[in-house]
């Protein structure tokens, strides 16, 4: 008897989970497929669940993150499932408070026979999902970019190839070369590619972007994206600091309440 009672309890708590999860709008993980973790209301009968942004009709002042994952292997094809590298809880957080959609771009891009390119490619996959956004009524001023590790360094090469399709960015540990440790047993990554993309970087016309860079990082500290900071405008903007955490910092951030406070911030001094 006892055994059922705690059956019925645990099922009871399940439901209340499940529901408190759907009436917020947060979409479970779904692998393979890029789709939304979080929509502020549903203006048509289509679930925010569905990986479809032309499922969901937004109004004009509506407005999208679109969150992007590391790659871990980019000479590996499926060398990512779409499960992990979620976005931090400060970013939910602001996306739930200030009504932001939120919408995880699921990559799978491979280098084939060129190295680095795979961060072209998905610059490319991130603009079929701004044209897609701007279809369903969103404008590029109200799309902003977020993303970890190489997710971020997509966003930064965007803001070179994508100029005005997107507001700006929320990044952390942005990088894609490889670690500095590495830098004698694979030099073309970080002597040869690194060089050339961060040119790249370099000429776009705008680099809105609130970064947060981490000491311990093997692969980028602050100093090594000093070259983000040509601008004298207020953004881009590095935070750097020490979890002891390394590049993984961002999912057990010690300064969480103050990332928190930094990117709400950002997202009220962005132009909407």
């Amino acid at each position: 008897m006892l055994r059922i009672n705690k059956n019925i309890v645990f099922t009871l708590i399940f439901l209340l989970v499940f529901s408190s999860c759907s009436s917020n709008n947060i979409a479970p993980n779904q692998s393979g497929k890029s789709h939304f973790l979080f929509s502020p209301k549903e203006p048509t009968k289509t679930s925010t669940k569905s990986d479809k942004i032309s499922s969901i009709k937004f109004s004009e002042q509506g407005k999208v993150i679109i969150w992007m994952h590391g790659t871990k292997r980019p000479a590996i094809p499926g060398n990512f499932n779409c499960n992990d590298d979620m976005p931090p809880d400060s970013l939910m957080q602001a996306a739930i408070k200030l009504d932001i959609s939120l919408y995880y771009l699921c990559s799978n891009a491979t280098d084939g026979l060129e190295k680095g390119s795979f961060i072209y490619k998905r610059v490319f996959e991130l603009e079929e999902a701004i044209n897609d956004f701007n279809e369903a009524g969103i404008p590029s001023k109200n799309i902003f970019l977020s993303g970890f590790s190489a997710g971020g360094w997509t966003a930064l090469m965007a803001a070179s190839i994508l100029p005005d399709r997107f507001n700006g960015g929320i990044l952390f540990a942005p990088a894609f070369s490889g670690p500095r440790y590495e830098t004698t047993i694979f030099p073309v990554w970080r002597k040869v590619i690194r060089p050339k993309q961060i040119n790249e970087i370099s000429k776009a016309k705008r680099l809105n972007f609130l970064v947060f860079a981490y000491e311990d990082d093997p692969f980028n500290r602050p100093k090594d994206l000093g070259f983000l900071l040509n601008s004298k405008t207020s953004y881009p903007k590095i935070v750097g600091y020490n979890c002891n955490k390394g590049h993984f910092t961002y999912t057990k951030d010690c300064k969480s309440s103050e990332t928190s406070s930094r990117i709400l911030t950002f997202f009220q001094e962005s132009e909407f």
